[in-house]
């Protein structure tokens, strides 16, 4: 059967629900799933590109006015405006558009990538509200942290309220945003390598393993239950990244690591590898094939990034290279003949 992608998706949902309600077994599932041939139309493509365009042209918009010329600045200090004031001005237009986002929704709902996209505007004018709320009540930014936790969990309210992906994920990078800042704020001056004892890669480590447990949690309701998957592999790479960035580092100050061989943090790299392998168990039991990709690809980084550390200074770099180019040639030998094997 050869349908559309949205078709295709609501397909795919219906015999997963079959198969869970056991009115459909395994193999009949597989079946009826690779009978399913999805294909995206002319008018799709030119949709999701125009789509992609305008968010990044009003991302690049933002940029050059805000972060470069400082135009709010520049009207804010020519009219005598409080910062507290640019908040609330900025906050009325972050209302009024999600007013224009939830209307435009319920009558155009067949638009969605164009509905979506209009969500940018109201994640962008919330940020400017926020920070200049956050920064007439705290000028030195040491609560910093906490204004952008704030504007996280209303991206978390708007995404639910709005039918969001791009909400939720503002809210994702802002929840990760305020950790890193606010743990900064609040560790040790001058060097700020340390808050409770952990440097920055082993505090967002447990800060990813947080999300991967909340995104547990989200899959419940029923309100936040259709942003699972984003969170669930959003949180898993930002934990696998965090650790291996800790499996490199240790829990050391960046002075500490510069002065030692890298060698003495083996047991690191040994205990990324043994964290790697007991995830990738945890995947194939629970036949969740996109977080076992997910592993496989760290795994690959995990490998060369070992070979840097190990070999960099020690090998000729000719002879390095050659290696690398060899090795993903047998990667991607690999990959074509399991891509022949499962299309047959």
């Amino acid at each position: 059967m050869r349908v559309n992608k949205k078709e295709a998706r609501l397909l795919e949902e219906a015999i997963d629900q079959w198969q869970k309600d056991d009115l459909l077994d395994r193999p009949k599932a597989d079946e009826l799933r690779q009978s399913i041939s999805s294909y995206r139309n002319e008018f799709d493509s030119v949709a999701f590109y125009a789509t992609i365009a305008a968010v990044s042209c009003a991302l690049l918009a933002f940029g050059a006015l805000v972060l470069d010329e400082k135009w709010i600045e520049r009207l804010r200090k020519l009219f005598a405006f409080s910062e507290i004031f640019i908040g609330f001005l900025f906050g009325g237009v972050a209302a009024l558009l999600t007013w224009i986002a939830r209307r435009r929704k319920r009558k155009y709902a067949y638009a969605s990538l164009a509905n979506e996209s209009f969500t940018v505007l109201v994640a962008l004018t919330l940020g400017i509200s926020v920070a200049y709320f956050t920064r007439s009540f705290q000028p030195t930014y040491y609560y910093y942290g906490i204004g952008i936790f704030i504007a996280a969990l209303l991206y978390g309210f708007l995404a639910v309220y709005l039918s969001s992906k791009i909400l939720w994920t503002c809210m994702l990078l802002a929840l990760i945003s305020s950790w890193a800042t606010q743990t900064y704020a609040w560790s040790a001056a001058p060097a700020h390598s340390y808050f409770l004892g952990m440097n920055y890669p082993l505090r967002m480590a447990l800060f990813g393993a947080l999300m991967v447990f909340l995104s547990l949690l989200a899959q419940q309701q029923p309100s936040t239950k259709r942003y699972f998957n984003l969170s669930w592999y959003a949180s898993w790479i930002f934990l696998l990244l965090s650790a291996l960035f800790l499996s490199v580092s240790g829990n050391l100050s960046y002075d500490v690591w510069s002065a030692i061989k890298q060698g003495k943090l083996f047991m690191w790299a040994i205990a990324y590898t043994l964290v790697l392998i007991g995830i990738l168990v945890y995947a194939i039991k629970k036949k969740d094939d996109t977080l076992r990709d997910i592993i496989i690809v760290f795994f690959l980084l995990n490998i060369y990034t070992r070979y840097f550390e190990y070999f960099w200074d020690h090998t000729n770099k000719g002879l390095f290279f050659a290696l690398l180019a060899l090795s993903f040639w047998l990667i991607g030998k690999k990959a074509e003949q399991l891509r022949k094997r499962l299309s047959e």
